[in-house]
Order: structure tokens, then sequence, then C-alpha cells
């Protein structure tokens, strides 16, 4: 195992994944520079360096790339298959040019081949190009995660109808993972350059249904939590007035072709990937109970 690089650049630092990566980063020791866009509030304040930028300028990337030992490079949530290719061809080509070391890409969710989905396939292949370009990197596919549970769109169902709504089969076994465990394996990935060439699914440490996190909910808020499967049209819906028509059908699109696939897909077997990341991720449970519940379903605040 190596040491912890002494400089990481941090991309998509302004949202929930990006800052939890540079909170992560920040405790291992490193100095952390941020690509934030022009006008984007600071959210970190002295200690982080800071290029003001987008990853969709080549230039602006390039010079965020300068001097660091690693990246950890997230997209942002609302990229399209166009962005999500034309942001990574970015990034890859100023990090050869900037000789990092090694690049951590939190993929943000399942990635498999083949899957006839925009956004999907777009990621295999920015996978494939980075794979190919010679860069050292390490891929991480993380579940979903735990916070959309909390999020203004879930919590106030929860606290206030006894509902926890979520687009997934009530059979489905997901390995929910929480922000902070996902940037715990970034930080265990960088520590490890010897892994270059992996692509790891990572999640939490038990695969639970639909119900059991409504009964673990149950517990937790005081009444009885059941499990509803919201259907794909009106999960479709609610997107498009959050995202936009033309992202959500990508967004929808990737779920509909979840919902043909075996009802374990989003459960992790974490043996392998503890082998070589030895985290121990948080429990629904745990996680669930630090949670102000009360406060999340009456604040209406971006998760």
């Amino acid at each position: 195992m190596s040491d912890f690089p002494s400089s990481v650049l941090v991309t998509c630092a302004g949202g929930a994944q990006g800052s939890a990566i540079v909170q992560a980063c920040r405790a291992a020791g490193a100095t952390v520079r941020l690509l934030l866009r022009k006008g984007s509030p600071d959210p970190f304040g002295d200690g982080v360096n800071i290029v003001r930028g987008d990853l969709a300028d080549a230039d602006r990337v390039g010079l965020a790339c300068l001097g660091v030992d690693a990246v950890a490079l997230t997209l942002p949530l609302n990229a399209g298959p166009k962005e999500i290719l034309r942001y990574g061809r970015n990034m890859i080509d100023a990090a050869l040019a900037a000789d990092v070391k090694l690049m951590v890409f939190n993929a943000s969710g399942h990635v498999s081949r083949h899957s006839g989905t925009a956004l999907m396939e777009a990621k295999v292949e920015l996978i494939d190009r980075l794979k190919a370009s010679g860069l050292p990197s390490i891929v991480l596919k993380p579940t979903l995660y735990m916070s959309n549970i909390a999020a203004p769109w879930s919590a106030p169902a929860i606290v206030h109808r006894g509902v926890f709504a979520y687009p997934l089969p009530s059979d489905f076994r997901t390995s929910w993972i929480s922000w902070e465990d996902m940037a715990a394996y970034v930080v265990e990935a960088m520590r490890r350059p010897e892994l270059a060439g992996a692509s790891l699914d990572i999640g939490g440490p038990e695969a639970l249904t639909g119900q059991q996190i409504g009964d673990v909910l149950s517990d937790i808020v005081g009444r009885q939590v059941q499990y509803y499967p919201v259907p794909l049209a009106d999960f479709a819906t609610g997107l498009t007035a959050m995202l936009g028509k033309e992202a959500a059908e990508q967004v929808a699109a990737n779920y509909a072709w979840v919902h043909r696939q075996r009802s374990i897909l989003f459960a992790v077997d974490l043996a392998d990937t503890i082998g070589m990341l030895p985290i121990k991720p948080t429990s629904f449970a745990d996680w669930a109970k630090a949670q102000d519940w009360p406060a999340l379903a009456g604040t209406e605040r971006a998760a």
C-alpha cells in the first residue's frame, strides 16, 4: 500500500458526492484542489485550492490538473451522454498531459455493458477510453445512495404518511451506500495505485428489499412504514419536473433497464472488494439512526 497522494484534484466538489470526497481527502492529509464553476459558492473556505472553470473547458481542466498527483473524477448528475464523453475526454487528456499518477473515477451508479441506455453506454465508452489511454485508473461503481431515502421527495412521505416510495420492484435487494462510505472507498483506492485497471462495485454491508428498509425506518420514525414501488411512468413524470424532459427520459430509461434485470443486480458481494479496499461500510440502520427525520421531513433542501 502506498502513501496517500500529497495533492488531489476533486471535480463536482459543490455537489454532495464531491463534497464528501473533498472532506475525506483532506482528512487523509492531502492538499485538495477543486474545479468549481465560475460564480458557484466555495463550500470549504480556507484549506483548499480553487480553479474556476467547467469540465467542458479543456484549458481550465488542464490548468486544474497541473501539479496534482491524483484526480477524483465525479461527473455532474445532470450530464447527458454527450457531456459525459466530452467531460471525460477533457479530463483524461489533461491528466495525461500533466503526468497525473492516478485517476479514481466515481461512476455515480451501476454500469453494465449492452444496456442499450444512452447514459450507461456513454459511461461504458468513457471507462473503455480511460483504460485504453494509459492513464492509471480505478473505477468505482456505487449502488444507490442512502441519501435518496432522506431527500425532500422521500422523507416527508416516510415521516408523515408512513410510506417509503422508490422506483424499484418490491423484491429487489439493494446494498445501499452512504456518501461518506463512497468517499472512503475513493480515498482507499488512492492509497492503492497497484489496483490500476480495476473496476469495482461498491455498496453497503447488507442487501435489503424495500420493505426491509421500511421496517428499519419504522423503528426509527415511530410509525409503520410501508414500501411503495413507484411505477416508472410516475417516476418519469416527477423527474421531468426536476430535470427537464430529455434528462428525465434518459434516467427513466436506465431504471426501465434495471427493472428487466435480476433482483440481485444491486446486491453487492463485498468480499472481493473489501479484500482490495478494506473499508467497513455503514449499515443502513446506523445511517438512518443518525438522520434528523423530523427536520428532513419539514425542510425543502437539495439532498
